[in-house]
């Protein structure tokens, strides 16, 4: 029997509040992540978001990559988010928030974690998997993404976090009713 292999990829915003909010988001997938990764670029090529990162991103354009996201069966509960008030250890925070993400619904037999965190240093990684190896994650091995390195799977992770937070604070009344929507529907979970 060969061991599962779950992929989260992780993004973070907040930073700039100076912990007042911190959000992290995470795309976890298993053996159908080929699929997302193809279904993202073509949803983000379709919209015409592109590769714009969510900040970057027009607004119009954001809303109808996410809109095409949250009606696509296959993402539902694989968009995870964690959401700290008054924190300022980003890092822990990031590592507690990818260990809820894979406890929330991780496979019975034998798994292995594949974690690729947005922006992390070389010298963070292995405090990450020693870190996420005490809570119970069983993690083969931790990754920074770079900018040159960002791909489908992050950028969607980076919207996801964007998204809940212009959400939380109120930023437009469309993304209020999205954000139940997605929430409703379980395409996107708290953890």
């Amino acid at each position: 029997m060969s061991v599962k292999k779950l992929y989260c990829y992780v993004d973070e915003t907040g930073q700039d509040t100076e912990g007042k909010l911190f959000i992290v988001s995470i795309v976890v997938t298993g053996e159908e992540r080929d699929e997302l990764f193809k279904l993202c670029e073509e949803i983000e090529k379709d919209s015409g978001k592109g590769k714009f990162k969510w900040g970057k991103a027009e607004k119009n354009k954001r809303s109808v990559y996410l809109k095409r996201i949250f009606k696509t069966k296959i993402f539902k509960s694989k968009l995870r988010y964690s959401v700290f008030r008054n924190l300022r250890d980003y890092d822990l925070a990031t590592i507690v928030a990818v260990s809820k993400a894979v406890h929330f619904k991780e496979p019975t037999l034998g798994y292995t974690t594949l974690v690729y965190v947005d922006g992390l240093s070389k010298s963070k990684r292995r405090e990450y998997g020693s870190q996420l190896r005490k809570l119970g994650i069983p993690t083969r091995k931790v990754q920074g993404v770079t900018k040159d390195e960002n791909n489908a799977l992050t950028r969607l992770a980076d919207a996801i976090a964007g998204f809940v937070r212009d959400a939380l604070l109120k930023e437009r009344k469309d993304l209020d009713d999205l954000f139940k929507k997605a929430v409703d529907e379980k395409y996107l979970v708290e953890v």
